[in-house]
């Protein structure tokens, strides 16, 4: 008697997980995929994590639009406004981290450091120190890191590029946001609360011994 396989439960991600290390991202203008990622990462968990800004990318309403009601309880934001700023938070990042901390976001983390309110030799001591600190902070906690840059062509981004583990690349298209990521193939695109699928979902849809479903949320 012929016995069917063991139907598998898939489920489609519209977006990349966060890798353990540092995750780079580059994106275009003001997506807020720091805020979605991070809500995809942390929602309905018991984790927190903390958020040192540059730039403005800390909107709380794009980051509560993306979330449950409690996201924001789960994040500790500065803010900086100086090269100095910045690299004082970063060394008091341990100040923040509690024992259930899992995520540094860390967006346009070289942009304080290159706008002109230091001499470049002092911009780049400054970084690199912040920079040493914030993978020791990554390896003694065991803390995933997302962050961007906001010049990829810098003296100061060498080093973040070469210690990334995971890069991802975001594009707005009319169907939703398209994610470039090494280990993730996109099956389906969200839009708001619409989800559009791929072709590759299709064929994934039609296998005999795989249910496959689009990611709801």
């Amino acid at each position: 008697m012929h016995q069917s396989r063991e139907e598998k439960q898939v489920v489609i991600q519209s977006q990349p997980q966060l890798q353990q290390g540092v995750n780079l991202l580059c994106k275009l203008g003001k997506l807020p995929v720091f805020q979605s990622l991070f809500s995809k990462e942390l929602d309905g968990r018991n984790a927190t994590a903390v958020w040192i800004d540059s730039k403005n990318e800390s909107s709380t309403y794009a980051l509560s639009s993306f979330g449950s009601p409690t996201i924001m309880e789960k994040v500790h934001i500065g803010r900086a406004f100086t090269p100095f700023q910045h690299h004082r938070l970063i060394h008091q990042l341990e100040e923040f981290v509690q024992e259930n901390t899992e995520l540094l976001v860390l967006p346009n983390i070289d942009f304080l450091y290159l706008d002109g309110q230091v001499k470049d030799w002092e911009a780049e001591e400054l970084f690199q120190e912040a920079w040493q600190k914030i993978l020791e902070v990554k390896e003694e906690y065991g803390l995933k890191v997302l962050a961007s840059l906001s010049s990829r062509n810098s003296s100061l981004s060498y080093a973040v590029i070469g210690d990334s583990h995971n890069k991802i690349q975001v594009e707005a298209t009319q169907a939703g946001w398209r994610y470039d990521s090494e280990d993730f193939e996109q099956y389906a695109y969200r839009d708001g609360r619409e989800v559009q699928t791929t072709v590759p979902y299709w064929h994934q849809k039609t296998s005999e011994t795989v249910k496959v479903s689009a990611e709801a949320v």
